[in-house]
């Protein structure tokens, strides 16, 4: 190939299912890991492929016109559909190229019937390799090969990473969830179970919810096996394909595997297993006293069984007549000075994210002078994160013209997979831990980090992902400014409390004078009086009759300069436009028009309460009450309750115009000013967040 690129492969099947779809994925998957370069044909996909299948594909799909193929390798070639046969035809071989045909052909006649078929339709001779030939007992019908010389993945002085895999037959016995309770709560245990979906559903409905439970095809074969030191089976004979995919790959490279099924099923097939026991109560001691204390010995054994080169999957490259595998390509030429260090992506999320964005950047400023700080953000977000000097990846906005609602996390997801490398640490600040994030994290196995605020809605803490929390070694929560406010979610050593995160901007009188001079100068306007709005763009709540109602009332008071402040690119009211004296101003730096202001209306987020009250603004809150928001109005009552701010529920309007009369001409903003000079409210804790992300992962 010209430049020295590698020779691009197409994996198919010789007739489509959903099996055949799983079995050439997982291929694909072994074979990019390798060095090769492989697409799949778009149209492969079957019809019903759920969620889960979407995502493990979308880097390998695509259109195959204009694309030059020097090997198509066809598995199940025993069985070759008319549809197959016709799509073949129409693939471009380079000169020279190599069709291989992989199968199980059972004898002579099949062999030679299969080979017939597949000649008349390409025109040549294919490469035909009998899976028999390679693997004398497979411990599925598909092909299952591995990378044998990938080191062992256990870490000395860490806990070993344990997959069961229980019996299915079991699992709606309620003491065989108390024993994988169990073996989740040993210190030296870091456990994973893998079940049917409808068995995952079943266990989150119960009080074992949190246990690390993950469905079958949640994750692909070789990432469960880059997750586990050692895996255990139990029930019936091998369960199912991707499983005995699992547990080669997690074999060849020198993981242990314990059998525990009724029939001996891997033994059975000659996997240098270990024999356990039938049943899981007794797998804590077989542990203890077989397993952990010969770990290392038992691992070099795997390693060195003769049954390794019936998987290796250089041997599988040998009769395919594949190229030896390259290593990834170096970075282009315009790239030769990228920084190659590991880096920190912080990733702020949840609708516009502006407040997120916000939280994070303040962290990041606060880490130190040599961290390799980056943003992936959605667009929103883009300037305000450059406006604070840090690069941004921008990912894609979820929208209405997407054919499936998760269309745009499936984009973003393969972004965050091409950015982040292992050993990259990401921090995810939000409620929701979207697929892109979870699925990055464990295939990428980065350091994560989660900062992650409180005040859920009521009942909200399983929607809003917290069964994702194993994921993370570290999850910060930011407190509130009242103690009331911080509900606990979750518990535990991993579990890391911090003072409010909240942006500090120091104003001296002359600084404040200044801005409103400017305000006087932009808006060619003299006040007296300046009352700043920021009820939010229309994204959450409907603010409208509010901003009226504002409007109206100030537009009475000759000398009073009202600014209605929003997001850059938010939708604005027309009619706001037609008042005197009132002001829209798009913005992502309101907090230095707050601290200019006489009084502030406002929303009652995270960031917005916090600093309005150690910046010692008057203010009146408004709470929003979207469904996937914060407790805004807790947090509100919290403030107002202690008469550090007001609180005005939304449809309370004549209130409003009370309470900001009260402040404007009865003296209560003064009166508000003075009690947050003198209220006592924790100490910020950006600094302490910021060292908690640069800390080694591990809990």
């Amino acid at each position: 190939m010209a430049g020295g690129m590698r020779p691009m492969i197409l994996i198919d099947a010789a007739h489509r299912s959903q099996k055949t779809f799983d079995a050439c994925l997982h291929l694909a998957e072994q074979m990019a890991a390798r060095g090769h370069r492989v697409v799949m044909d778009e149209r492969s996909l079957p019809d019903d492929a759920d969620r889960n299948r979407k995502y493990a594909a979308a880097r390998f799909l695509a259109e195959l016109a204009g694309v030059e193929f020097s090997h198509v390798v066809l598995i199940g070639a025993e069985e070759v559909s008319a549809e197959v046969l016709i799509g073949l035809r129409g693939v471009n071989l380079a000169p020279g190229g190599v069709v291989c045909a992989l199968g199980h052909f059972g004898d002579h006649q099949a062999h030679v019937s299969a080979r017939a078929r597949l000649a008349n339709a390409l025109g040549h001779e294919p490469v035909m390799v009998d899976l028999a030939d390679l693997q004398a007992k497979p411990l599925a019908s598909m092909a299952l090969f591995a990378d044998t010389k990938a080191a062992p993945a256990s870490l000395p002085g860490h806990p070993a990473r344990l997959t069961v895999i229980p019996d299915p037959a079991t699992l709606s016995e309620p003491e065989t969830l108390a024993r994988l309770a169990a073996l989740d709560h040993r210190r030296d245990i870091r456990l994973r179970v893998i079940v049917s979906s409808e068995h995952l559903e079943h266990i989150r409905a119960t009080k074992f919810h949190a246990l690390p439970v993950f469905a079958v095809s949640e994750l692909s074969p070789m990432t469960f096996a880059a997750g586990a030191d050692i895996a255990a089976f139990f029930g019936q004979g091998v369960p199912g394909d991707a499983m005995a995919a699992m547990a080669v790959c997690l074999m060849a490279a020198g993981g242990v595997v314990i059998d525990g099924t009724d029939d001996q099923a891997f033994l059975s097939a000659g996997a240098p297993a270990l024999r356990g026991p039938p049943d899981l109560a007794a797998l804590g001691a077989y542990l203890d006293e077989v397993v952990m204390v010969n770990l290392a010995q038992i691992s070099e054994k795997v390693s060195q069984s003769p049954w390794q080169l019936g998987v290796s999957f250089a041997r599988l490259e040998e009769a395919l007549g594949l190229p030896s595998p390259l290593p990834s390509p170096g970075p282009e030429p315009e790239h030769e000075l990228t920084d190659h260090r590991p880096k920190t992506v912080f990733l702020p999320t949840n609708g516009v994210g502006l407040g997120h964005a916000q939280r994070c950047t303040v962290i990041a400023a606060a880490m130190g002078a040599g961290a390799n700080r980056s943003f992936a953000a959605f667009p929103s977000c883009v300037p305000k994160i450059n406006a604070k000097g840090f690069d941004c990846l921008p990912l894609v906005q979820k929208s209405e013209g997407h054919l499936e609602p998760f269309a745009n996390d499936l984009v973003n997801y393969l972004r965050l997979s091409q950015h982040l490398a292992p050993g990259d640490r990401l921090v995810f600040d939000g409620g929701y831990v979207f697929d892109s994030i979870f699925r990055t994290i464990i295939e990428k196995q980065l350091s994560a980090v989660w900062v992650r605020r409180g005040l859920w809605p009521q009942g909200a803490a399983v929607s809003n992902g917290l069964e994702r929390e194993r994921i993370f070694d570290r999850v910060i929560v930011p407190s509130e400014p009242f103690a009331e406010l911080n509900d606990a979610y979750s518990f535990g050593s991993h579990v890391h409390t911090v003072g409010p995160i909240v942006q500090v901007l120091p104003q001296s009188p002359d600084g404040k004078a200044g801005v409103r001079s400017w305000l006087a100068a932009r808006f060619g306007c003299d006040f007296d009086e300046l009352v700043v709005s920021m009820l939010g763009g229309g994204v959450a709540s409907d603010r409208s009759a509010q901003l009226q109602g504002l409007c109206s009332l100030l537009e009475r008071r000759k000398s009073c300069l009202h600014l209605v402040v929003v997001w850059p690119g938010s939708t604005v009211l027309p009619t706001l436009h037609l008042w005197n004296n009132t002001r829209v101003v798009q913005t992502t730096e309101a907090l230095a028009l707050a601290q200019a202001a006489d009084l502030v209306v406002s929303a009652a987020g995270y960031n917005s309460v916090n600093e309005v009250l150690y910046h010692g603004i008057p203010a009146i809150f408004i709470p929003q009450s979207a469904p996937y928001l914060d407790d805004q109005t807790r947090r509100a009552r919290a403030a107002s309750d202690r008469g550090l701010s007001v609180t005005v529920l939304a449809q309370e309007l004549l209130r409003l115009e009370r309470e900001v009369l009260a402040c404007l001409d009865g003296g209560k903003a003064a009166l508000l000013r003075a009690r947050l000079k003198l209220a006592e409210l924790p100490s910020p804790g950006t600094d302490r967040a910021a060292r908690l992300i640069e800390m080694e992962a591990g809990r």
